[in-house]
């Protein structure tokens, strides 16, 4: 018998909400145990000891901002960075995906000076990448920031007319981000004011970027 279980850690960064029908629903999704942790809500307890059982990391979006610097924030920071020393996949949504791009060195900024939310669904291009196939994606959105410039050692996976770094990746580690939600359930959708025919229609295709990520993560 092995001396750990294989688990996906889903940190859902949320300051007031926490999204749980969004982690049972990417629980439903892989065939390993998942963990679910709420740093900023309820700190870091749940977090196991050391990373060794970890074998991906998916961290959802929030309504903070990178550029808060709260202590919850500077340590989640240190231990993401942690697990990616020691190559454990990890995905970034929305609010991760400005975090993995700000702690290594890029530039957060709003998309428009009045701070507007860009909130609904958007054509999202992925390019050449060796995880997911090259193509449009109708993605959910809901934010006002993005990332602005790319880190040193990261290229770009996703572009749209809206945000030209929709998506990211580190070229040497399994480091990704996406700006979209592709995490969104029913659920989130009505959270957030957003459930529509044409929201529905649309989750699938950012749940196949989740289970492209833990199929690559498990080697699968």
């Amino acid at each position: 018998m092995p001396d750990y279980v294989p688990q996906i850690m889903v940190i859902d960064p949320g300051v007031k909400t926490p999204e749980l029908d969004t982690f049972n629903n990417i629980a439903a999704m892989v065939p390993v145990p998942c963990g679910y942790h709420l740093p900023a809500m309820f700190g870091f307890a749940s977090f196991p000891e050391d990373f060794r059982n970890v074998r991906a990391v998916i961290i959802l979006g929030s309504a903070s901002s990178v550029h808060e610097r709260l202590p919850w924030q500077i340590q989640l920071e240190t231990r993401v960075r942690a697990m990616i020393d020691m190559d454990i996949p990890v995905l970034g949504c929305c609010y991760g995906h400005q975090m993995l791009a700000f702690m290594h060195g890029g530039d957060v900024g709003y998309v428009y000076q009045d701070q507007t939310k860009l909130k609904g669904v958007r054509d999202v291009e992925v390019l050449q990448n060796p995880v997911w196939n090259k193509g449009r994606r109708k993605l959910v959105v809901t934010h006002n920031e993005h990332v602005l410039s790319l880190p040193q050692d990261f290229t770009v996976i996703a572009t749209s007319s809206d945000v030209p770094i929709d998506g990211l990746m580190h070229k040497n580690k399994q480091v990704f981000g996406f700006q979209a939600h592709p995490e969104a359930t029913k659920n989130f959708l009505e959270g957030h004011e957003m459930l529509d025919s044409q929201t529905v229609r649309v989750l699938s295709d950012g749940h196949n970027i989740i289970k492209g990520f833990v199929h690559m993560a498990l080697g699968k």
